[in-house]
């Protein structure tokens, strides 16, 4: 006999709940969420659906792999404003079959939850004759007045990136082992092949970056829909232009191998979209500061480019010469 919806949040779902305050072991209605004295609520909420923003074989471990990548993109958001995940709630559109998978799923939520500091406030779970479809909407706390927006920015700011661009589109490449994914066999080893697939599957919020991004971010979002058009995005809220300087965006050494063998394309990597890092301005002399307490934090951070006078996106292979982009980054609607 099945398990029942209630059978299965008293088993499951209850225990992410231990140690959050007003989440009332998920037996009630709704969650009473009070922020810690001083701060106030930032808020977001991220749909993932099967065959959209992950790809899901229906065994246990892949179940897992999507509740991470579920939680964390929501944490990257939060993150990126500089608030301290809080708590987050969940519903699951469940297909036909989910009792051979949903245990693996919720242990993968349990592994996130503890790794990024928040726990689950309540939520919901339909059936679905659908694709498997998984929605979180996470609370983070920053201090009263102190989210990191994306209309901050000012001309003559500098802009900063963090980690790597370009890994989680190569990784989804190989995941889909298209005649592309072909071609790059001779050129990556096992190592490289693990790194990209992990930074598709598994992204990795920057929250150790929330001090810095507080103490020296003057915007910020997190990037992931490609760089060029989060880029673009604040520079809209901000009412600026932002240029950046092609040669300077961080690839990893597996991107590099692949653009050096002519496999890839930089504007490939730039607008292919789930980076997960954060994209951030900052005011001119803070640059030291801010990469002082990110290497202190353990994340490596790149000078990409500068906020300038004007409206709109310019990316320069040199002083003369613009990158041309057929499309800026991904967008669900066209």
């Amino acid at each position: 006999m099945a398990e029942s919806e209630h059978a299965m949040i008293a088993r499951l779902l209850a225990p992410l709940s231990d140690g959050l305050p007003g989440a009332y072991g998920l037996t009630d209605d709704a969650a009473a969420l009070r922020p810690p004295a001083g701060c106030e609520f930032v808020v977001t909420m991220d749909t993932l659906i099967d065959g959209v923003h992950f790809r899901f074989d229906g065994t246990p471990p892949s179940a897992a792999m999507a509740a991470r990548k579920a939680l964390a993109v929501n944490v990257s958001d939060l993150a990126a404003k500089g608030a301290e995940p809080f708590a987050y709630l969940l519903s699951l559109a469940l297909p036909a079959g989910h009792g051979d998978w949903l245990d693996g799923f919720v242990s993968g939520l349990a592994s996130a939850q503890d790794d990024f500091g928040l726990q689950l406030a309540g939520g919901d779970t339909v059936r679905t004759t659908g694709a498997f479809a998984v929605t979180i909407t996470a609370f983070g706390s920053v201090p009263t007045g102190r989210m990191i927006s994306r209309s901050g920015a000012c001309p003559g700011d500098i802009l900063m990136v963090s980690g790597t661009i370009g890994d989680a589109f190569a990784g989804l490449t190989l995941d889909r082992g298209d005649c592309q994914a072909l071609e790059w066999s001779g050129h990556l080893d096992d190592s490289d092949r693990k790194s990209l697939l992990s930074r598709n599957r598994t992204p990795t919020p920057r929250i150790q970056l929330i001090p810095a991004l507080r103490q020296f971010a003057t915007a910020s979002l997190d990037v992931s829909d490609g760089l060029a058009i989060d880029a673009s995005r604040l520079a809209a809220a901000s009412g600026v232009g932002i240029e950046i300087d092609a040669s300077t965006i961080p690839l990893s050494a597996a991107c590099v191998t692949l653009r050096t063998a002519g496999k890839l394309r930089l504007e490939q990597l730039i607008t292919g979209g789930d980076d997960y890092e954060v994209l951030a301005t900052l005011a001119t002399g803070s640059e030291a500061g801010f990469v002082e307490a990110a290497t202190q934090a353990g994340v490596r951070v790149t000078r990409i480019g500068r906020v300038v006078a004007g409206t709109g996106l310019a990316v320069r292979e040199s002083a003369e010469k613009l990158m041309q982009l057929d499309r800026l980054g991904w967008d669900h609607l066209s």
